[in-house]
């Protein structure tokens, strides 16, 4: 290799490095915007004033104000696949909304939206690898491998986990797949390097301002024969909540199609709202993307009936779907997570099996039986869960996997 190249390699690496960090700061900085809103508007508003159908309102004026912005600004995040999609088909995507797509992507949150921030985030982001691309010399020639590095380093940094970054994108390969191995080798270190450089910039920062780091943990296992034997039916539970989010995502993309096509897209998102508001009045736990969720589920479930539980997770997997497709675009990974989670505790109670076993197992295969790729899956759910589960979560999620209902994404999602 030659003194030039090796420079070359130097220089280029050192942008994915620091464009990785560049990413965090962004998302970093979202999601502090986010955790500021929703404390203001369901924390700080309701302890001045006492109403129960807070929700309702709240939802309903956040649907209204969303359909608005959305029509007035023609800015509408787009779900993960779609990007992923996209910049497959066309190798390019527009930036000259961006600033515009972080409100719109940041608006259904905000008002309680049952969504993850991570769709319209990547969104965003590729957008702005692609005006980097446009207008830095240096990587003017690399613009797929900036906006797939940009991507990994988009999911590791909101899952903080820069395992499921970096298998999650390449399992669908978006740029060519027929590459020489050594430019396979660079894409992945330079994935690699950029992914890194984000999780260490969302490392400094939570340390100097606080913040999450990834979602809680469910631990306290007592595996047994028992448990075992009730694996693959635990697994065939999940496989059912699975196929029950493909077919509320099919429902609800019909209704809510022809309610846009009809009335448009502010009556659209007004009534995702609406419905939003009246299910979490009810069902609170329903409500935002469910990482908080988790959180107090584990140190509260003794407080629900069994069939509570269960019945928030089908309730969910059903409200995301028509947040998604009535205009809260956002992302399910969260929302599924919470799902699964709540069903688990649920199950769990009623047949006395451990409580994070039947959590994983059912989790593993609502997300085996949505994305298709049992890997990125174990990876994900690594944040959660103990090590020592995590062949029951690969086996759930490979079993899921081979449903044959549904689309295969292409791309995460």
């Amino acid at each position: 290799m030659t003194k030039n190249k090796v420079i070359e390699n130097i220089t280029y690496y050192s942008f994915c490095c620091f464009t990785g960090g560049v990413i965090a700061l962004i998302v970093w900085t979202f999601l502090r915007l986010m955790g500021l809103g929703i404390s203001l508007i369901w924390q700080t508003i309701p302890s001045q004033i006492n109403f129960e159908f807070y929700p309702i309102i709240v939802c309903t004026i956040g649907g209204l104000i969303l359909g608005i912005y959305q029509k007035f600004t023609n800015a509408v995040p787009e779900e993960l696949n779609a990007v992923m999609a996209k910049v497959k088909k066309e190798k390019r995507y527009p930036y000259n909304k961006t600033f515009l797509l972080c409100i719109s992507a940041l608006l259904p949150l905000l008002f309680g939206g049952s969504i993850g921030p991570e769709a319209g985030l990547t969104g965003v982001i590729v957008g702005l690898c692609y005006w980097a691309g446009n207008n830095m010399k240096l990587i003017r020639n690399r613009i797929p491998d900036i906006t797939e590095l940009g991507i990994s380093a988009t999911l590791g940094t909101v899952f903080y986990a820069p395992l499921f970054g970096l298998v999650a994108p390449n399992e669908e390969k978006i740029s060519d797949s027929n590459s020489s191995a050594s430019v396979r080798r660079q894409k992945t270190v330079s994935n690699i390097v950029a992914v890194m450089g984000a999780i260490g910039v969302v490392f400094v920062l939570n340390t100097l301002f606080g913040g999450s780091s990834g979602l809680p943990r469910i631990g306290n296992y007592s595996i047994t024969n028992t448990e075992r034997l009730w694996g693959i039916p635990i697994t065939l539970i999940g496989l059912l909540c699975g196929i029950l989010f493909i077919a509320f995502e099919k429902l609800s993309e019909v209704i809510f199609s022809k309610i846009k096509g009809k009335f448009g897209i502010i009556v659209s998102t007004t009534l995702g709202g609406l419905v939003l508001g009246i299910i979490g009045t009810y069902l609170p736990l329903t409500m935002f993307s469910g990482e908080e969720s988790i959180t107090e589920l584990h140190s509260e479930y003794i407080n629900y009936a069994p069939w509570i539980l269960i019945l928030t997770g089908v309730v969910k997997l059903l409200l995301t779907n028509i947040c998604i497709k009535s205009g809260w675009v956002g992302g399910h990974f969260f929302p599924v997570i919470f799902c699964g989670v709540s069903i688990g505790y649920g199950v769990a109670m009623l047949t006395g099996l451990d409580i994070p076993f039947c959590c994983a197992v059912i989790t593993g295969a609502i997300l085996g039986c949505t994305m298709k790729k049992p890997l990125a899956v174990c990876l994900l759910l690594m944040l959660c869960f103990d090590t020592r589960i995590i062949p029951w979560i690969l086996i759930s999620a490979f079993i899921g996997s081979l449903i044959p209902i549904g689309k295969k994404k292409k791309g995460v999602e």
